[in-house]
């Protein structure tokens, strides 16, 4: 699989990220943008995290106060009632010292916090299902790496393949969930390069099929269909070229990697309830504790 193409976004409100070094991010980390604005440019533009002068520029916006109580009231602070309670109660939850003036760091983390809200479950296609002729056979449904993680589990996959031409064409879209390092915290779509499989074996209940190998690849993949079983197998191997991408060079997989097509609703809702749980987590610590306790007397009921 090759290059993949953004075809749609879902999300809302945008979050900045730094690829600044750890040493940065400390050092900056107590500036309130006040402070930051007293910096050379030159060391705000090649030093500063890109994150902290977004926050800054945030704050110094008209109306940046209804901006982050409207945030702060997202998060189940009071915001819009008591702004300067909202903000203690709020850095007091990020473990900083409740001074009532924000940092670039804790704008950084509101603004993050928020836009996590905005974050739900998507409809995506997660139907299971296969078909085979004399001629025709396709396959679809959602790939599951065994024995080791996906890093797109949210993914739906269809494998066409015609006899008469020899051939099976794979296609891939997947669901690229955003975190704290996320650019914006949004659902993005992405679609893989289609691959092309040349059909070894057809026979009743199964079809075996691999992709061109000219000697310079760095992985190789085949496709092990049997239909009598319901078993739908692809399988990555370690090819005879270099691996090397960006620069960096990829270890050589210790076995092959086999990935199987199921039905995945139950992988997306697994999913799902982690975004769920991490949106939940980051919600004002006495609005939780209620909650807690509305769960925890209905439990004993």
């Amino acid at each position: 699989m090759n290059i993949r193409i953004i075809i749609i976004l879902v999300g809302f409100m945008m979050s900045s990220v730094s690829y600044a070094d750890d040493d940065a991010v400390k050092k900056y980390r107590n500036f309130t943008p006040e402070q930051l604005k007293t910096l050379s440019e030159k060391e705000r533009q090649s030093s500063v995290p890109t994150m902290y002068t977004m926050a800054a520029n945030t704050a110094q916006v008209k109306g940046a106060d209804i901006i982050f109580a409207s945030s702060l009231n997202r998060l189940m602070y009071p915001g819009i009632s008591d702004y300067a309670q909202a903000v203690k109660q709020f850095q007091a939850d990020l473990g900083d010292k409740p001074t009532g003036i924000f940092t670039v760091y804790q704008i950084y983390q509101l603004q993050y916090r928020s836009d996590l809200q905005s974050l739900s479950t998507i409809s995506f296609p997660s139907l299971f299902s296969d078909y085979k002729d004399e001629t025709y056979a396709k396959v679809e449904g959602t790939l599951k790496i065994i024995d080791d993680k996906m890093a797109w589990p949210i993914n739906h996959v269809r494998i066409s393949c015609l006899k008469n031409e020899k051939y099976c064409n794979f296609e891939m879209i997947y669901v690229v969930v955003p975190d704290k390092d996320s650019w914006a915290q949004t659902f993005t779509v992405m679609q893989d390069s289609p691959e092309t499989f040349y059909i070894d074996r057809w026979t009743i209940d199964s079809i075996d099929a691999s992709s061109p190998d000219n000697g310079d690849k760095c992985r190789v993949t085949s496709l092990s269909f049997n239909f009598k079983t319901k078993e739908f197998f692809y399988v990555t191997k370690n090819g005879g070229g270099k691996c090397e991408v960006f620069g960096k060079i990829l270890e050589k997989l210790p076995k092959p990697r086999i990935a199987q097509v199921v039905n995945g609703e139950h992988i997306f809702s697994e999913e799902y309830s982690k975004i769920n749980k991490a949106a939940f987590d980051v919600l004002s610590s006495s609005f939780k504790k209620r909650i807690m306790g509305i769960v925890a007397d209905k439990s004993t009921k």
